[in-house]
């Protein structure tokens, strides 16, 4: 059965509309990854459609070989939180940390091995199971170079690449081979079965996506998606309070803030967007009165109440982060289905 070099789905000629459609069976791309990659033709994307459990079973059929666990940038933050390494832990892991770019410029280089550093070093105390890690931004020159010298290192020749959706899988294979075999896009979902592609004397598989039911992008569509992305650097919106303040960021998370005496709130989000401020007694008026504009609405939101003595940096999986200075009560209010990440992080 041939199959989608681009998203790995076993073409089909008899339904237009279904998934693996091609004209004829001498194409290699099916038209949904034809069209996203060259019109950005989104109709056909769904996001979530591969199953962790189909995952599995496909990470299984690969025992002995080389997992290069890809982990979003942000979402590297609440690694030793997160439950993701459970489904690892009899698994040799090269561990990439992606995306690093897009962190504001206040860290510089030497802060985000520090920070990570530190994380990585407890997480492989309780699993052992990391061979190597390595951090990645679209301007590392050298990053091929490190890759490929750590696979011959470890006698890696098959070479699987996993990791949640939309951590950059796809595109860090292409980056690789230094071709746009894959077909990548900014939405989960893109890839729907494994592909294997040989390169030099390696084996290297790509997989879906895992879902994760803790973030953001598991519950909105496609367009509410785009609007969320980070994809660029971060410029933070920080704001100084001494009294009562609540912030909203549309319909996705409200945070309330009642300080102590002084306190500050930075918020890491996408750029594109601007945290609104209003005094805390007036917040839930302004919600109630703007209720139908918020355009990201999509599920009630849960409130998690926090106590803070002198700072915390909370992760909100698939929407960005909030650092909170001060001693002060906070309630964040946030998805319901969505767990947020208290992170003992300074940045």
């Amino acid at each position: 059965m041939k199959k989608c070099k681009g998203c790995g789905i076993p073409l089909q000629t008899s339904d237009k509309e279904g998934l693996g459609y091609v004209p004829d069976l001498e194409q290699d791309y099916c038209q949904r990854c034809f069209r996203l990659s060259h019109y950005g033709d989104t109709k056909h994307l769904k996001t979530n459609y591969v199953t962790n459990e189909k995952i599995r079973n496909i990470y299984n059929r690969y025992p002995y070989a080389l997992f290069v666990l890809i982990i979003d940038v942000l979402d590297a933050f609440c690694l030793k939180e997160d439950d993701l390494f459970e489904m690892f832990a009899d698994k040799d892991v090269l561990l990439i940390i992606n995306k690093t770019d897009i962190l504001p410029e206040n860290m510089s280089e030497r802060k985000i091995d520090k920070v990570f550093s530190k994380i990585l070093f407890d997480l492989n105390k309780r699993y052992g199971n990391i061979k190597a890690a390595l951090l990645t931004n679209k301007h590392e020159s050298r990053f091929n170079e490190q890759f490929l010298n750590l696979l011959d290192e470890l006698h890696a020749k098959t070479v699987v690449f996993a990791g949640r959706a939309n951590a950059g899988k796809s595109s860090l294979i292409n980056k690789l081979i230094n071709a746009k075999s894959l077909t990548t896009s900014i939405y989960p979902g893109t890839t729907l079965e494994e592909v294997e592609i040989a390169y030099k004397n390696y084996r290297f598989i790509d997989t879906p996506g895992l879902v994760d039911i803790n973030n953001y992008t598991t519950y909105l569509n496609i367009e509410k998606y785009k609007l969320s992305k980070i994809d660029k650097m971060i410029r933070p919106q920080s704001f100084q309070l001494s009294e009562p303040q609540s912030y909203f960021y549309y319909g996705l998370l409200r945070v309330d803030i009642i300080p102590k005496d002084k306190a500050s709130v930075t918020f890491y989000i996408n750029n594109e967007n601007k945290i609104h401020r209003t005094k805390y007694e007036n917040g839930d008026d302004y919600y109630q009165k703007h209720y139908c504009e918020f355009v990201l609405r999509v599920k009630p939101l849960g409130i998690s109440d926090l106590s803070i003595r002198d700072k915390k940096l909370i992760v909100i999986k698939g929407l960005g982060m909030v650092k909170i200075n001060g001693e002060c009560l906070a309630y964040i209010h946030s998805l319901a289905d969505c767990k947020i990440y208290e992170c003992e992080v300074d940045i």
